[in-house]
């Protein structure tokens, strides 16, 4: 569970050139604009990630300039770029919040704080009739490579197998038959979505067979689910610059046990139901970047791998694997987000 506001431990403090008033902090793995001599090293204080959504509250009124969303009526977190310094998140002194006192680093004031998750509206290509639905796997949501130091996923998979994809733009979606009554759904990230001829997702299922290919894989003794991003014209603006709507799998998972397939066997399962698999950046028997390498890596163009896409079209970044899946996490393009 992404921890969107917690408290934690300031690990430095640097000037900004030719600044007088603000300077850098650094929390976790992030780097965020603060005022001169708010914090010192080892200080505590109050984090609040990049797409926090914050609520209406005197604590945060002086981000109102910058931060405020009319439409949602609440303060959104997002990078930001000051005196050339990239600022990613809030730090506050934890004496800002009394109902905090008492709690060490590490703690999750997420919902103490009223703290939400901004999530992009919804295209209209894909809005339908939700229906109830107890999901048999974990939903598609990766950590960035920012949090390594509380997480260690580049320890972990430093000298395994591994491979990394392009993160695409787009929506998540997962199809999949549930093992309770062989139903079969159609979902985007939290629901799963009644049959629509004109919906993107069933649209794309259909085109490609899902159902039925799912199905032969269950007669075989095989429960597979799939998540993918479908992405095209009205989702996300259609940074590939496509034509139609078009679906990329990036986990192949067992519903039994919840694991993903290896690379192999995931572009194998792929191929036998036509599908496209998400493009491949690199891959290799012993994983050896560090998180700068993995946040350089992250930038660059569509256009690389997507010949539609425009010429200026940042790509959104990468998703870092070990080859069969037990770990995962992702490394955003800041050039993106900047963009964003």
């Amino acid at each position: 569970m992404r921890k969107l506001a917690s408290i934690q431990t300031v690990k430095y403090v640097k000037p900004i050139p030719d600044a007088d008033s603000i300077e850098t902090v650094g929390v976790l793995g992030w780097e965020v604009v603060s005022k001169k001599g708010e914090f010192k090293p080892c200080d505590t204080c109050v984090f609040f990630e990049i797409d926090s959504l914050l609520p209406e509250v005197p604590e945060f009124e002086f981000l109102r300039k910058s931060c405020w969303n009319d439409n949602l009526k609440k303060y959104r977190l997002k990078t930001v770029k000051l005196r050339k310094q990239l600022s990613q998140g809030l730090a506050l002194p934890t004496t800002v919040f009394p109902i905090l006192a008492g709690l060490t680093a590490g703690a999750d004031v997420t919902d103490l704080l009223g703290v939400e998750k901004y999530e992009p509206p919804i295209p209209a290509q894909i809005v339908g009739d939700a229906k109830s639905f107890s999901w048999p796997i974990s939903k598609t949501d990766e950590t960035r490579v920012q949090l390594d130091d509380e997480y260690g996923f580049i320890e972990r998979l430093t000298g395994e197998p591994y491979y990394i994809s392009l993160k695409l733009d787009g929506t998540s979606s997962t199809f999949l038959i549930d093992p309770k009554d062989e139903t079969y759904h159609v979902c985007g990230r939290n629901f799963s979505y009644k049959e629509n001829d004109s919906h993107n997702f069933w649209m794309l299922s259909k085109k490609y067979n899902i159902e039925q290919g799912l199905r032969n894989f269950w007669e075989k003794g095989h429960r597979l689910a799939l998540q993918g991003e479908v992405v095209g014209p009205g989702i996300q603006k259609n940074p590939l610059g496509l034509t139609h709507a078009d679906l990329y799998i990036f986990n192949v998972v067992d519903i039994r046990t919840g694991q993903k397939l290896c690379l192999d066997k995931s572009l194998i399962v792929t191929s036998q139901l036509g599908l496209n698999f998400v493009p491949i950046v690199d891959k290799g028997s012993s994983f050896s970047y560090t998180k700068t390498d993995l946040l350089e890596m992250a930038k660059g163009k569509y256009k690389t791998h997507f010949l539609s896409a425009k010429d200026s079209q940042d790509r959104e970044g990468i998703v870092i694997r070990s080859m069969c899946g037990e770990i995962s996490f992702k490394a955003i393009n800041n050039d993106f987000l900047l963009k964003e």
